[in-house]
């Protein structure tokens, strides 16, 4: 995903919280304009069809980039792909797995250190990083009477022992506590089906199994995600323990297998043959185009692990990286800087029983491998499912300090412009980075990273993800059936030239006015006041920010107008030294902004403040509901969101899974890698939730023990959330004495 949507689209989240916050204190919005998204059409498949011929597209304005753009060559990238995907030497298993540390990935990372050398990348080097290993084998299930033996994707779990497990498949409906009524499942494989999207992980029924003793899991993926056909196998990160084997079974067969069951239960033998070990290793395989200067440095990047034998991801993606660079070479244009080009392993997954168990590879190269590149990498340019049209139109999405030069650059002759695709053209707005790629673990590294918009369909009502996710999204229908070469040779040209355009300037133009915007729009003013945060300091301290990242800004402009300008070759040598004094700084001042003001609500970004500020606002409208007796108003549109939704785990699960939810979120049973110090405290509503849900058909009836509980965890969210919008304040003048003197 990858992400990749990561498939954890909560659009319907977001939407609600937007509502929530936008209400008064009646909290009429949420409890009556709050729906879930509507209902789409079902999925048709696409016929398969030899890709077409792109349209020529505009060249860009500006002559110094036509070699690069000249050399682009597509067909040379569509053709590495197709190498990779059709050869068994690179996949470990029939349904074609390349995972974290597996012997698959080492023979790629080992294929892609040859083709570095090849195309004529300079200081070609494999970084090994530590990742739990998952060495997927072959996974099946058979019936008992029946001879065919049923295909299964096996997830990151422990593996049968030898001669499979013989046991009773039992239906679990959808795998929840109340499911689980009346059923003993200890010892057997329980049958669920499963929504990714619309309701919870893989990992949390999975839990929920354990606890009730079962010796193995069959998920269903019947709706959310592989759509496209009955037939299609999905698989995503785990983020859970390891410890239950556990597969993916196509909605097709598990129809099959139901059909054959007794009163829901039939007797089998399943088979997983993962290997599974926490001390396995993955490489990060990168190359170089020497500058002139090699004190600073742009980078592109993809990942090559992957599902399926998958196409779009990311397998077009890396080979696409490698056509960029392949492209830079042939120009014969030294750049300023140099190009780096980094091809990450261990981004679908690559730790167990953690929530944040996705880009490990990029996670651990930029601060375990090689963290010397921070404050040396100037922009990170990642490529995910980069030969799909999504949608009528595209975008990029970054940190809010490159909005202003992304918008400059996108509106600007220089930027290739697509042709025969996206008709509605490029979209020069800002949009914020998200988690569910390699980019992220740079930004809050202080690389300032760019990801080409193949996530979110900003448009729509709901900012849910682009339809792909739902059809072809980790199943085995991403194959090259699912190209468009037009849309793969803008992405070349447009990301390449993107970084040719940075290069070109001495002063990296990161802008902060936008970033001072972000923390403006955060901020609830009336809900900060009932907690009784200083808004008024906050307020002033972004203004002064704001003010501040403007002198910045015209600095960065000064530098790069009078470079532009320069007669003379010392002139340009003496400018380029300053750019490069401005941009240590103003680097230093990016990372601080990440380190102190980018926080995640799940896997979301948010400001710290906005974790209390979502709780206190939600906390507020369940009390105000349940004074008035309306406890399924509470429970369905408020209760079960607040925590970043994660009381929606309480409603439906037993308490050990609640409470071993909270754990892989607060880094108790694994890591939380790019997530550490970005987590926050949840409030202590379980109890009321649950009792909600007991006490769902009371209608009207008294709930003070519910609000007591909410009104405790409100008093005590409303404090967290006072501080952080003081400590916030604090760091933000910092951050302004920090620009103003740069």
């Amino acid at each position: 995903m990858g992400m990749k949507n990561r498939g954890r689209a909560r659009a319907w989240l977001a939407a609600l919280l937007a509502l929530c916050m936008a209400a008064a204190l009646g909290f009429s919005a949420c409890t009556e304009e709050a729906e879930a998204p509507p209902a789409e059409e079902g999925p048709q498949a696409v016929e398969p069809a030899a890709p077409e011929e792109p349209e020529e597209a505009p060249p860009a304005a500006d002559s110094i980039y036509q070699d690069y753009l000249d050399a682009v060559d597509t067909g040379w990238a569509y053709g590495l792909a197709m190498e990779i995907i059709d050869s068994d030497e690179y996949w470990d298993n029939r349904l074609g797995d390349r995972q974290s540390g597996s012997d698959a990935e080492h023979r790629t990372a080992e294929k892609i250190e040859s083709i570095m050398g090849e195309i004529g990348l300079e200081d070609v080097t494999k970084d090994a990083v530590r990742v739990d290993r998952i060495q997927a084998g072959n996974s099946g299930i058979i019936l008992e009477g029946d001879d065919r033996e049923i295909m299964l994707h096996a997830y990151q779990t422990r593996w049968t022992q030898p001669g499979g497990l013989k046991a009773d498949v039992v239906d679990v409906g959808e795998g929840t506590l109340e499911d689980y009524e009346g059923l003993d499942v200890k010892g057997k494989i329980v049958l669920f089906d499963i929504d990714q999207r619309a309701n919870w992980w893989i990992g949390t029924p999975v839990i929920q199994a354990r606890e009730m003793g079962a010796a193995a899991v069959l998920a269903n993926s019947n709706a959310g995600f592989s759509e496209i056909e009955t037939n299609a196998f999905n698989a995503n990160d785990f983020c859970g323990p390891a410890d239950l084997p556990t597969a993916s079974i196509t909605p097709e067969d598990a129809a099959y297998v139901r059909n054959m069951m007794v009163d829901g239960v039939i007797n089998a033998t399943l088979t997983i043959e993962n290997e599974y070990s926490q001390d396995g290793e993955s490489y990060n395989v990168w190359g170089t185009i020497k500058g002139k200067d090699s004190s600073e440095a742009i980078m592109f990047g993809a990942h090559y692990d992957a599902y399926y034998r998958s196409f779009q991801d990311d397998t077009i993606a890396w080979t696409g990286v490698l056509a960029i660079a392949k492209a830079m070479v042939d120009s014969g244009r030294q750049p300023e800087r140099d190009m780096v080009f980094c091809l990450h392993g261990a981004e679908e997954w690559g730790e167990s029983d953690t929530a944040y168990d996705w880009a490990i590879g990029s996670y651990r190269q930029i601060f375990e491998a090689r963290p010397e590149w921070q404050g040396k990498i100037l922009s990170f340019i990642n490529f995910e499912l980069p030969a799909y049209e999504y949608g009528s139109y595209t975008y990029t999405q970054s940190a809010p300090e490159s909005y202003a030069m992304l918008r400059e650059y996108t509106e600007s002759d220089v930027s290739p412009k697509p042709a025969g695709v996206y008709e509605e053209g490029i979209l020069a707005e800002g949009y914020q980075t998200y988690t569910y790629s390699d980019d992220f673990s740079y930004y809050i590294a202080g690389v300032p990273s760019f990801i080409n918009g193949f996530l979110i369909d900003v448009k729509s009502e709901e900012g849910d993800a682009w339809d792909f996710y739902r059809n072809y999204y980790h199943t085995n229908y991403d194959t090259e059936n699912t190209y468009n070469e037009a849309v793969f040779d803008w992405q070349l040209k447009f990301y390449g030239v993107l970084g040719l355009y940075i290069d070109d300037t001495p002063a990296l133009k990161l802008d902060f006015t936008d970033q001072a915007e972000r923390l403006r729009d955060s901020l609830h003013e009336e809900f900060a006041l009932s907690a009784g945060a200083d808004t008024e300091a906050y307020l002033d301290a972004v203004d002064a920010y704001s003010e501040a990242a403007a002198g910045l800004a015209a600095k960065v402009a000064d530098v790069n107008g009078r470079y532009e300008a320069a007669g003379t070759d010392d002139e340009r040598y003496v400018i380029m030294a300053e750019g490069r004094a401005l941009n240590a700084a103003n680097l230093a001042i990016f990372r601080k902004t990440q380190d102190y003001l980018l926080g995640l609500s799940a896997e979301e970004p948010i400001v710290p403040h906005e974790w209390y500020q979502n709780n206190v606002t939600l906390i507020s409208g369940a009390i105000a509901l349940l004074e008035e007796g309306e406890v399924q108003a509470a429970a369905d549109e408020i209760a079960w969101a607040i925590n970043g939704a994660m009381e929606w785990y309480a409603m439906a699960f037993d308490e050990a899974t609640y409470a071993h939810m909270v754990g892989i979120y607060s880094g108790e049973f694994g890591s939380q890698n790019w997530a550490t110090g970005r987590v926050y405290e949840f409030a202590d509503v379980e109890a009321a939730t649950r009792g909600l849900i007991e006490r769902y058909e009371d209608e009207g009836g008294d709930f003070s023990k519910e609000i007591k509980i909410y009104e405790d965890a409100l008093a005590a969210q409303g404090a967290l959330f006072a501080q952080a919008l003081a400590d916030e304040a604090a760091y933000i003048m910092e951050l302004t004495e920090d620009m103003a003197a740069a």
